[in-house]
């Protein structure tokens, strides 16, 4: 059972990396015309074309990368990745919790809410699951040893 869980949340590492650098080379990459017109016409769209607003897409873009970089760090030293695992299950808790109440104080209950809960719901049960003890591996007090 162990062995399935390293797996099943190194491969989560490993998308959550392509998503997060997908996100933010895309974001990164406006204004230099590298990016296909229906993309570039998004992110505008949702920036609502405001130069402060595509600033910060534009920042927010950054942390994507860096974002990115460590889940593949973490991915490749999986062994040292717990505490960042439970960083950014919190982080994911704070990204629902926002989805869920927002700035003016009214709780949404749009599937929206629901979809960007979805993250931090797995994040949760992968590490729970990753704090769970093999049954193979009993104390030796306990194994009669």
């Amino acid at each position: 059972m162990r062995r399935v869980v390293d797996v099943v949340t190194r491969c989560t590492y490993v998308l959550s990396a392509g998503f997060y650098l997908l996100l933010g080379v895309a974001v990164l990459l406006l204004g230099t015309g590298l990016l296909p017109a229906w993309v570039h016409d998004r992110i505008f769209e949702i920036g609502r074309n405001d130069p402060v607003t595509m600033h910060l897409i534009q920042e927010w873009g950054t942390l994507c990368v860096l974002v990115g970089i460590l889940f593949l760090w973490f991915a490749r030293h999986y062994d040292q990745s717990v505490k960042f695992h439970w960083a950014v299950t919190f982080y994911l808790s704070l990204d629902a919790w926002v989805h869920w109440f927002n700035a003016y104080g009214h709780f949404e209950n749009e599937p929206r809410a629901l979809i960007n809960s979805i993250p931090f719901v797995l994040f949760l049960i992968l590490g729970l699951l990753r704090r769970m003890r093999p049954d193979t591996q009993m104390e030796p007090a306990r194994a009669g040893v």
